[in-house]
């Protein structure tokens, strides 16, 4: 891109140049007031500098490469503060305020070209991006993954979708990390874990996966402890899961109830803690819930989201929650989710590891922990739509 400087006694006049060499269409990079010296090297009359480009050029530039506004981002650098006296008329306070509407108009046209118009790129790479958008990748991160890898990778490894898919799921793996699975009593005590979210998020059926199967906690000496008080119609639910599957299960109403439960888990590896739904508008159960996990002081606090909901819900949820100390975020409902990739914005979004994936209503073969293998085959290896729920092989290792 080839920018041009023109002057002028005020800003009109500069601007009137950049039109008449360049059109009406003309991008303004940068304009300055400058005090120009005469012959004999003294200050002289100020001047109104202005640096403009060929918007076509511009555009030319930004969809030939893969660093789309590299270049841009220099020359749309405000001036140095200070350095342009403050105006002393209401012509240049106008004057500045239209140069700041137009760099603003440009961000948003590089913003624009950035995730719209990628260059052309190797069938395999394109493809991917096609994979990733639809799996439920955000648009503007799978076209910033696109192009690292059109950058980073080799010409072979580009037209390899093998390799393509792992370099992204790499990437991806540092966005969303997979969960560390440590389940350690401490001098003793059992591990706890709490399970929180929203109305319908799937607490008491994940509760229930974690406790019987294998590849969740169903190995170890489990106790439940309902906070869910709210609904009798989920402590009946979890008092006939106890009672079937021979598991201790005590409920607390309130923090002071907390100690009791505690000491009636003697001998238990772990305690799974059910908790009542919370909307994110709901502010009083918000804190009554908080007060009671401040009293169980669990080691670890997963926050459930229903696959099935909008990406922006599932974002104000874990928002909401991040108030309480959640420490996890989990997925369930995933057979019933078009857009597994959504689990990647999330993750972003709260700055959590991802820990348990669920599915369906069975206790066994339908809960397991996320791994990055989980997502490569849910993005990349056929159309999501038209497979099923299919566990992994369990890389826990419980203490």
């Amino acid at each position: 891109m080839t920018t041009r400087t023109f002057t002028g006694r005020n800003f009109a006049e500069a601007i009137s140049k950049v039109k008449k060499e360049l059109g009406e269409d003309a991008v303004i990079l940068k304009s300055e007031k400058k005090t120009s010296a005469n012959s004999f090297g003294l200050g002289g009359r100020a001047i109104f500098e202005v640096t403009a480009a060929d918007s076509r050029e511009l555009k030319a530039d930004l969809e030939n490469g893969t660093e789309f506004a590299n270049e841009l981002s220099v020359q749309l650098k405000d001036e140095t503060p200070g350095r342009v006296p403050p105006s002393q008329n209401y012509e240049m306070a106008l004057l500045r305020s239209e140069v700041t509407a137009l760099r603003d108009q440009l961000s948003d046209i590089v913003k624009h070209f950035r995730y719209s118009n990628l260059p052309s790129m190797p069938e395999s790479l394109s493809r991917s991006l096609t994979q990733m958008t639809e799996a439920g990748i955000e648009k503007e991160l799978a076209t910033d993954l696109t192009a690292e890898a059109l950058v980073q990778l080799g010409p072979d490894a580009l037209m390899s979708a093998e390799e393509i898919s792992t370099f992204v799921i790499a990437k991806m793996s540092r966005i969303a990390p997979p969960a560390v699975n440590r389940v350690a009593p401490r001098n003793g005590k059992p591990f706890k874990v709490a399970l929180v979210g929203a109305p319908g998020a799937g607490k008491t059926s994940t509760l229930q996966k974690l406790a019987t199967d294998p590849e969740g906690y169903g190995k170890l000496k489990i106790g439940l402890i309902s906070l869910d008080t709210h609904r009798m119609a989920a402590i009946e639910q979890l008092r006939t899961f106890a009672r079937v599957s021979g598991l201790p299960l005590e409920i607390a109403y309130t923090p002071k109830d907390i100690p009791a439960a505690m000491n009636k888990m003697a001998g238990v590896q772990i305690i799974l803690i059910d908790t009542p739904g919370c909307s994110p508008g709901e502010d009083q159960r918000m804190q009554d819930l908080s007060a009671l996990l401040e009293a169980l002081e669990p080691d670890e606090t997963h926050l459930l989201l229903n696959a099935t909901t909008r990406v922006q819900e599932q974002a104000a949820v874990a928002r909401r929650f991040q108030q309480i100390g959640i420490t996890h975020l989990s997925l369930t409902r995933l057979d019933e989710s078009q857009q597994p990739g959504a689990l990647v914005t999330i993750s972003q979004m709260a700055k959590k590891p991802i820990a348990w994936l669920t599915t369906g209503q069975k206790f066994v073969s339908q809960i397991e922990r996320y791994r990055p293998d989980w997502l490569r085959s849910k993005v990349f290896e056929s159309s999501y739509s038209s497979r099923a729920f299919t566990p992994l092989k369990s890389t826990a290792s419980h203490a």
